[in-house]
């Protein structure tokens, strides 16, 4: 009696490594670029900078003209959105905007620190 061999184990070895590969090709398309923090790519850090008004422009302002951030809120009802230009290596230098909102929502200070 002769045993068959299932394919099964080869075909998906084969698909894991198709898929490692089509990850890591992925990953090199961005290789020595750095990508942009914003929603809108060709917005620039001073861009985003200038487009905030303290005591003026609002949170849901903020999100409309710049898209997501790393947000951190506090019990006092501040609020600090960070954006960071997302480096090519891990140990580059990024830019960073940091927003400030009062417990109003409405943008109480901004900071801008370009990449050195």
């Amino acid at each position: 009696m002769r045993m068959q061999r299932s394919s099964k184990p080869l075909v998906r070895m084969g698909l894991a490594l198709a898929a490692c590969l089509w990850l890591g090709a992925c990953g090199s398309l961005n290789a020595g670029r750095t990508a942009p923090p914003f929603r809108d790519p060709a917005m620039s850090m001073q861009n985003a900078y200038d487009t905030m008004v303290v005591g003026k422009t609002t949170q849901a302002e903020a999100m409309a003209a710049l898209g997501p951030a790393t947000k951190i809120k506090f019990d006092s009802g501040y609020a600090v959105w960070v954006y960071r230009t997302r480096a090519a290596k891990p140990d580059a230098d990024r830019a960073e905007f940091v927003i400030l909102f009062a417990p109003s929502g409405v943008v109480k200070k901004t900071r801008l620190r370009p990449a050195h």
